[in-house]
């Protein structure tokens, strides 16, 4: 992408329909700084999983993750703190999908940034 990451009340989102959807489009998204983007990236991939299934909590592990780290960008720790739980909460069900561990890395690095905030 060429514009900036999109930050909620601070500049204007992309243009509907410009960010590719789809998991490795959103990993790739996710790993320059791009949180909202990812988030998007991955919520119709989440949409079109069965309901109840590993597959879907994972992705939507995944996209609280995302939120989190936005929400640490815009300066709520502790709004990405109570995130994180419920990432981990999705983590916990999705077991040990391919794709899990890159989630459970992240996790881990989201949850040492948020008590490096003092909001563990």
């Amino acid at each position: 992408m060429t514009l900036p990451p999109h930050i909620p009340g601070q500049n204007a989102r992309p243009p509907e329909g410009s960010i590719p959807t789809g998991v490795n489009e959103g990993k790739r998204l996710f790993a320059k700084g791009y949180f909202w983007e990812a988030h998007e990236a991955w919520e119709p991939v989440w949409m079109d999983l069965e309901e109840d299934s590993a597959e879907r909590a994972l992705v939507q592990g995944m996209i609280q993750i995302a939120n989190a780290r936005l929400k640490l960008v815009m300066g709520r720790a502790k709004a990405a703190a109570r995130i994180a739980e419920i990432a981990e909460r999705h983590l916990s069900d999705a077991g040990s999908l391919d794709g899990a561990d890159w989630a459970r890395r992240e996790m881990e690095s989201l949850m040492a940034d948020v008590g490096k905030k003092g909001a563990v």
